[in-house]
């Protein structure tokens, strides 16, 4: 079994199992695009194809740019959604658990946590979140936005944070461990991202019951229906994530019932599917041999 990050990673792998005939299963976690690829190369991609792979995706829309790139009938292709822990512990004292989680960021214990998990990466969005920040910030002053997350675009995002004066407003984080304290811990969870295969950090919220505000990319919308289990905006639109923001935190128990919706979703993309339906793929591929 292969997993690739992205869509055209990993040839050098799947060509060692097609010279070698290993029965394969590909994963294509990221290919939001249809790809441009020469005559040559696409003659080779089949041809690996056709020695005992199978390739999926992580979402339909995966396995429809799977399709479109290489060539192949949707019936070649397929896909398993990524699949999520549906039963998380929570703590038994959920406003003591908010009180210090706050106490450990400094912050007040009345503020509003609005958390992002994403790679601190030109995919993610937040450089399309910050210029609704100052906005926001009007309106709701006990706002803060909490960051987890490293990446290249570090320097540069902070960078954007000073210019628009609100550094003071947004906790980078880094790298953490204790993402599920802080999912428990946040008001809302705004994920703004240009493209997706289909996120963990997306279906981990949901698990949590944390009310949320994504994208309508790729296969986010198979998951997340509008004003059902959560907002979507319009990718890299700053204005309309800045009115989603607005409404949801004007409209507390509206998202809280989202929120509940979101968490039943969920139960739907667990990771006890994903291993299945993983696992059935590699039998047939094993009986096939």
């Amino acid at each position: 079994m292969l997993n690739l990050p992205w869509a055209d990673y990993g040839m050098g792998s799947m060509l060692a199992c097609a010279l070698l005939q290993i029965p394969t299963l590909v994963v294509f976690h990221l290919i939001p695009h249809p790809l441009s690829l020469g005559s040559i190369k696409r003659r080779l991609y089949r041809w690996m194809h056709n020695r005992e792979q199978k390739w999926i995706g992580v979402s339909m829309s995966n396995a429809r740019f799977i399709s479109q790139s290489f060539h192949l009938s949707q019936e070649e292709t397929g896909w398993i959604y990524n699949g999520a822990t549906i039963r998380p512990e929570l703590p038994a004292d959920m406003a003591a658990h908010r009180h210090r989680i706050r106490l450990e960021l400094g912050l007040p214990p009345d503020a509003v946590i609005a958390l992002t998990v994403a790679r601190l990466s030109s995919q993610k969005g937040h450089d399309f979140l910050i210029p609704a920040i100052p906005s926001l910030l009007d309106k709701f002053p006990g706002l803060t936005f909490v960051w987890v997350g490293e990446g290249e675009k570090k320097e540069e995002l902070l960078a954007m944070l000073s210019t628009y004066r609100v550094t003071d407003h947004v906790l980078l984080l880094g790298h953490r461990s204790d993402v599920p304290d802080l999912l428990q811990a946040a008001d809302l969870f705004v994920f703004p991202t240009y493209y997706e295969g289909q996120p963990f950090a997306l279906l981990e919220a949901m698990a949590y019951g944390l009310p949320l505000i994504t994208t309508t990319t790729d296969g986010i919308p198979e998951v997340i229906q509008h004003k059902v289990h959560g907002l979507l905006t319009k990718k890299g639109d700053s204005v309309e994530l800045l009115e989603s923001i607005c409404w949801a935190l004007h409209h507390p128990e509206a998202m809280r019932q989202m929120a509940e919706e979101a968490r039943q979703r969920v139960k739907d993309f667990s990771e006890e599917k994903m291993l299945v339906e993983t696992l059935n793929l590699l039998k047939d591929l094993a009986a096939s041999a």
